[in-house]
């Protein structure tokens, strides 16, 4: 009888499965920072904290009005609270319901089709940027999609 053992010529399994999980721990690591790092950067303010800046535009909501490539467009209260929300977190689904209950709770009264409707205008007026645009995220909400 001949026994015949042949020693391991790779990279032990252990070793290698350690190696995998800690690359997989860095890319997702990586992941996270890049995402997180490019919401950040996706909106800047003034000093004062009173002008964001996205794309091209320049928002100041305590003046209700945005401007976009020298043209400046003035914006209703309601426009302008509702951008004031989308531009805090570009990049970012925001729910529906809680984009009326952060507009018109005070009012008592949320009717379905004027979130929809102040949507539509500031679409209208952000078309001036290609950057710049709010999208629907079916089932979820809404999103102020910054470019790049």
């Amino acid at each position: 009888m001949v026994n015949i053992k042949f020693k391991p010529t790779g990279i032990n399994t252990a070793a290698s499965s350690l190696f995998l999980i800690i690359l997989l721990f860095l890319v997702f690591a990586g992941f996270i920072f890049l995402k997180t790092d490019r919401r950040r950067s996706a909106v800047l303010y003034d000093r004062n904290n009173s002008v964001l800046a996205f794309g091209s535009v320049l928002f100041n909501p305590q003046e209700r009005e945005m401007v976009i490539h020298d043209n400046t467009i003035d914006l209703t209260g309601t426009e302008t609270r509702l951008l004031h929300i989308f531009a805090l977190s570009p990049n970012q689904t925001i729910a529906r319901t809680r984009l009326q209950k952060e507009i018109w709770e005070d009012e008592g009264i949320i009717v379905g089709r004027s979130l929809d409707m102040f949507i539509s205008k500031l679409r209208k007026k952000l078309e001036f940027d290609p950057t710049i645009k709010i999208t629907v995220i079916r089932g979820k909400g809404y999103k102020l999609e910054v470019s790049s």
